[in-house]
């Protein structure tokens, strides 16, 4: 049986055709043009990178850097949205209906029944627009001039909270440039608040930018975070490539108050991170005697054995004798003796301070282990 279509949908084919035609046409055109933002955002961002000495970028540089990158996203959200129209169309003109051709005698014709044409696959809402990072500059810098500091404030925690980690960094150095004092270093500050991936992704893009003292005021409220928050952050750090970040972090830790110190080594423990456990108990070697007497008596029974044979390893014989008084002064028997296996383990090589301790009265064979009631008598 032959197909042939009417008058009509031969009109539709063809004026969907010509549609169908001219959607491609202008998606090329949009093509080549975000191919070319493409390249002068990567060409504006070699040029900051080439800044001498890694100074703050020109403002004119930024500037041009983020029109580049919003013309960029711009022209891609409306290349999905064609591409998506131009894909509707033409599941649609494979889909024109068509007419029965004349039937042979004696043939029955088919009952014809009214059918709906079938919907066009829904297409996805373009994506939400962003704003303009020239135009947010002006508006904090407008309204802390005009005295709505409040407003002003408000609008650059809110930036630091919903912008994406380039877009942040372009704002940071807007506001270095031409914002209010002290702007740019509230928005770089505020990121800390936000997921570890992300405050640590607008570090990377900060520094990028060569903007050292907004990167440094970030890197710093890293410092205030709560001991349950580091495993994350550091595993945030670990994984952007900032590992020297992540010691530096373990490094200031080392000298904080004892019973943050030993939360903080407690949760690197449950989170499988033995070697920050071990560069943060180095670090809290260093601490005065009476500091670390207090401290072995507050880590964890495996935490403690591990400071104890950092101790050993690093401090020098009178302070090791020192640890050992205030061990001995305390009754602390048990991590006496952990400290003085720690020593007798290389005995050769802490000659020097088991002699120190004979010479002040101090035990140098471990303790005896309590018998049991039930063993020999």
């Amino acid at each position: 049986m032959r197909m042939r279509p009417t008058a009509q949908s031969a009109g539709q084919q063809l004026e969907g055709e010509q549609q169908a035609a001219e959607l491609r046409a202008e998606l090329d055109e949009l093509l080549r043009a975000s191919r070319y933002a493409s390249q002068r955002e990567r060409r504006l961002n070699e040029a900051i990178r080439a800044t001498p000495g890694r100074q703050r970028p020109e403002g004119e540089l930024l500037r041009q850097l983020a029109q580049a990158r919003t013309l960029r996203e711009g022209l891609g959200a409306r290349c999905r949205q064609l591409s998506d129209q131009l894909e509707a169309l033409e599941m649609r003109l494979r889909h024109v209906p068509q007419e029965q051709g004349p039937q042979e005698p004696g043939q029955q014709e088919p009952p014809q029944h009214h059918r709906r044409p079938e919907p066009a696959p829904p297409q996805a809402p373009p994506p939400p627009a962003r704003p303009d990072i020239g135009a947010l500059t002006e508006r904090i810098t407008t309204l802390h001039r005009s005295g709505a500091r409040d407003e002003a404030t408000e609008l650059i925690d809110q930036a630091a909270a919903r912008l994406a980690p380039a877009d942040t960094a372009l704002l940071v150095g807007m506001l270095a440039r031409y914002g209010p004092a002290g702007a740019s270093l509230r928005l770089a500050r505020g990121t800390a608040r936000s997921a570890p991936e992300h405050a640590v992704a607008v570090l990377a893009e900060l520094r990028e930018l060569g903007l050292a003292e907004e990167a440094a005021e970030l890197f710093h409220a890293f410092w205030s975070y709560p001991a349950a928050s580091v495993p994350g952050l550091l595993s945030a750090l670990e994984r952007a490539g900032q590992n020297a970040d992540g010691a530096t972090l373990l490094w200031e830790w080392g000298s904080a108050p004892t019973a943050e110190l030993t939360s903080l080594a407690a949760c690197l423990q449950q989170h499988d991170r033995p070697g920050d456990v071990r560069t943060l108990l180095r670090q809290a070697a260093g601490r005065p005697t009476a500091d670390l007497a207090a401290l072995t008596t507050e880590l964890p029974p495996a935490l403690a054995t591990a400071l104890l044979n950092e101790l050993a390893a690093l401090r020098p014989p009178v302070e090791i004798v020192r640890l050992a008084a205030a061990l001995d002064g305390a009754g602390s028997r048990e991590l006496y003796g952990q400290l003085l296996a720690a020593l007798l383990a290389d005995e050769a090589r802490h000659r020097t301070t088991l002699a120190a301790l004979r010479a002040a009265g101090l035990p140098t064979t471990p303790p005896a282990a309590p018998r049991s009631r039930w063993g020999r008598r």
